[in-house]
């Protein structure tokens, strides 16, 4: 943490703010206040204090097309659920709706009915309204009641709401004239809040190992009564019931940080070479997380209400909070990290050198680091059915000693010519250690002109997740063996929903056996001062790793096609890999399933090396003539990525420039080629106006690690295909700028406002069809051309 050493007196700021569109409010309050001046008094002791608040931002605020699944104003389809044809068939039929409905089934699960609302008076329930037609599956000439829903408008996130609360105390001592211990202690808290698509009635638990599929809805309750909940319990037929639970689920996560240190700088005089410098620094770091998931459907206790009638599935809103949560209870987990640490180091000058003094600096630094995340959504190997639907079961848990020792060596070997040499040791308590030199050497042979490079080894050892964890992501995929889709078609002859593009889940199991990864690093360039006020340089980087650590070496749709065209609904192993079913097609419940999630082990991947060349401008400089009153302050820089390549064994070399590669790792961030920002900023007087400019290359919208080496830029590989059937076609992503505008007055001394434009144009995020991390634009590059133009209106005060 970089802290200012000393604060005299009052500083406070506001700020406020919004979007153009009237949402994404956010506030912002911050004050210091010291007393004391380190060099007149010997101390300086402040205090800080800072409160943020950031509302949640969903679809339904922004413009279209984001703000719905109906994208044929784009050249897409309509992905709302439900969509009654004009042939009396409904397309895309999608029975997970807030308007329950039922299905009469015999005991063997087939259908004898179509699907009736459990309460055709509430309708829907703020859904767009009540069709009536034929669902296939169901017997010829039965009539269907289906709810058409957009669940982007409805559901879909796109910031969460985000508050943060953070204090300081802080206090700097001048012990004597050489000596200066600086101590300082932090407590921050963070809380996060979003909402998601309620849980679903007819599910399987999250490990795919327990369903609600076949628990059928009596005809008469364990009292001998007639089951309100099942429409057919009057001619004595079960039913299957479907929806989705009333209420939204919630994710509520709670951080709280403690942070101390103590930090001990000083020097003593020598009668050789330098002077003795001295550092040391003790650290302690305890972070506690809560995490609250709220409304998920536990898969044991919605089976026990549908067989024994205690949950009004007919009317959700007359249930009391004890039966929501007799269902659905509430989830709290506790997490815990916590690190220690404790460094030192002398610094000394040993001789004079033609080009200065070579000094050598030596330093140790022990360090302790704990991790503790228990499973959320734990499977109960004595019923299968007690677990969450949706609930992510990362886990990981784990503690380690770290010992080091480090060195460092500067010889300024004559005035153009300076040389760095670096080392430094590191032992873990769980096996590993590592030696990792670093040479750079700098050449500046005039004040214009300088030469610099580095070369350094290092080394990463695995993290606790992945040595004794689990963790589970979700990419998009979209089934394309045609003989399994053929088995999951709705009635007017299209892909069920069933069959169009879902959420595949990639579960990742830790391996105590890894190495630790390896790199080679290198960087050079040239540094130009031409004038005295431009600095320009280029830097060519290139790293090398070695025993990279990656999860299911085997492309993710590689394996899902594969399971596809085994038409199987068991559990099976495919490269190495376990592909557990996901539930039933609820259309067509004795088809074929679809991969649901895809388990596998982390190994050690061959190499991954990647290399670029960075850019950087800056200019200080009084504009010419009569402007020559304003002062001008530019600084650019702009990043190139030539490779970003992975070689992975038995699969070949991934390639990543360029493309929304790497896929699995990322949420389909992406690589683009170019990165560029460009500020400048104006004075004059008492007013400063700063513009800064973004700019982003575009891509092609595919990935090799999703689909195979040789892949990338091959349009019949485009990944729009995986994450939705009704997007429009797209093999590559535009590019996207970005202007951001600050402007400062400081009224006088004391006082000064500001206010701050974000995408001052208004410009619009490139369409991004191949990224599920957000909904049709990449939020890594393109965020605020998503979100629209922001403002922030601030003041400070210096008392």
């Amino acid at each position: 943490m970089i802290t200012r050493e000393q604060i005299k007196g009052f500083e406070g700021n506001a700020e406020g703010g919004l979007n153009q569109g009237g949402y994404g409010g956010h506030q912002r309050l911050y004050a210091n206040y010291g007393v004391g001046d380190v060099e007149k008094d010997g101390y300086n002791f402040y205090v800080n204090s800072e409160y943020q608040s950031d509302d949640m931002i969903t679809n339904s605020q922004l413009g279209y097309p984001y703000n719905t699944s109906n994208l044929t104003g784009i050249g897409g389809g309509n992905a709302d659920g439900n969509i009654l044809g004009s042939d009396g068939t409904f397309s895309n039929a999608v029975t997970q709706t807030t308007g329950v409905v039922a299905k009469a089934v015999d005991s063997s699960g087939k259908s004898l009915s179509g699907y009736q609302l459990l309460n055709p008076t509430s309708g829907c329930n703020g859904l767009s309204g009540a069709h009536s037609g034929y669902v296939t599956g169901t017997p010829t000439g039965s009539v269907s009641s289906l709810c058409q829903q957009d669940t982007v408008s409805k559901y879909s996130v796109i910031s969460p709401y985000d508050r943060r609360v953070e204090a300081t105390a802080h206090l700097t001592v001048k012990l004597g004239p050489r000596a200066k211990l600086v101590s300082m202690f932090t407590y921050s808290q963070n809380l996060s809040y979003y909402t998601g698509t309620p849980s679903a009635f007819y599910a399987n638990t999250q490990s795919q190992l327990g369903t609600s599929k076949g628990v059928l809805a009596p005809a008469y309750l364990p009292d001998g009564s007639l089951n309100p909940n099942n429409p057919y319990a009057s001619l004595n037929e079960s039913a299957q019931l479907y929806g989705r639970f009333i209420d939204p689920t919630e994710v509520t996560q709670f951080s709280q940080n403690y942070r101390g240190s103590m930090h001990l700088t000083g020097w003593e005089p020598s009668s050789w070479g330098g002077d003795w410098n001295y550092d040391s620094s003790m650290v302690g770091m305890n972070t506690d997380l809560s995490t609250k998931y709220g409304n998920y459907i536990n898969i044991g206790d919605l089976n026990n209400a549908i067989e024994n009638g205690t949950y009004n599935f007919v009317d959700q809103s007359a249930n009391s909070t004890a039966a929501k949560n007799a269902i659905a209870p509430t989830e709290i987990v506790h997490s815990k990290t916590e690190e220690y640490s404790w460094q030192a180091s002398v610094t000394k000058g040993l001789v004079r050198l033609p080009g200065g003094m070579l000094n050598l600096a030596i330093g140790t630094n022990v360090r302790y680091e704990g991790f503790s995340a228990p499973n959320a959504n734990p499977v109960d190997p004595t019923d299968v059915n007690n677990q969450y639907e949706s609930i992510n079961p990362f886990s990981a848990i784990g503690h380690r000693y770290v010992y080091s020792g480090y060195f460092e060596l500067n010889a300024p070997i004559v005035k153009m010519l300076n040389a760095d040499f670096q080392g430094r040791y590191d032992s873990y308590s769980t096996g590993f250690s590592h030696f990792s030199p670093k040479i750079g050497v700098t050449f500046k042979p005039s004040k214009e002109f300088m030469l610099r490079g580095t070369w350094s080894q290092g080394f990463q050892v695995p993290s606790f997740y992945e040595t004794n964890g689990t963790t589970i992501g979700y990419t998009s995929y979209g089934p394309s063996n045609l003989t399994w889709i053929n088995q999951h078609l709705d009635a007017n002859g299209s892909k069920d929903s069933y069959a169009q593009a879902y959420s595949l889940g990639g579960q990742s199991v830790g391996n105590p056996d890894l190495k630790p990864m390896t790199n080679n690093t290198f960087t050079g360039g040239p540094v130009f001062h031409p004038f005295p006020w431009m600095t320009f340089s280029a830097e060519y980087w290139y790293i090398r790793e070695k025993n990279v650590i990656v999860s299911n070496p085997t492309p993710a749709a590689t394996v899902a096609a594969a399971y596809e065209a085994m038409n199987t609904n068991q559990t099976v192993m495919i490269d190495g890999n376990t592909v557990v079913p996901d539930i039933a097609d609820p259309l067509h419940p004795d088809a074929p399933r679809r991969a649901g999630i895809i388990e596998s082990s982390y190994i050690n991947a061959n190499s991954m090396m990647t290399d670029g060349v960075d850019l950087n401008l800056s200019i200080t400089h009084r504009l010419p003539g009569p402007l020559k009153m304003i002062n001008w302050y530019s600084n650019g820089h702009a990043t190139w990525v030539h490779r970003f390549n992975q070689t992975i064994p038995g699969v070949g070399v991934e390639r990543f420039a360029g493309t929304e590669g790497p896929w699995n790792t990322t949420s389909a961030s992406g690589t683009p080629r170019w990165r560029a920002n460009w500020q400048n900023t104006f004075t004059w007087n008492k007013l400063s106006t700063t513009f800064t400019v973004y700019y982003t290359s575009g891509y092609h919208g595919t990935a090799e690690d999703n689909d195979g080496p040789g892949t990338a830029g091959n349009c019949n590989y485009a990944l729009y295909q995986n994450v939705s059937s009704f997007y429009p076609s797209q093999c590559n992503v535009r590019h996207f700028w970005d202007l951001d505008m600050t402007v400062n007055y400081q009224f006088n001394k004391q006082w000064a406002g500001y206010v701050n434009i974000y995408n001052l144009p208004g410009f619009k995020a490139p369409y991004d069809f191949g990224t599920y991390g957000s909904y049709l634009y990449n939020s890594s590059w393109a965020q605020s051309g998503a979100v629209g133009r922001a403002f922030r209106f601030g003041v400070t005060a210096t008392l």
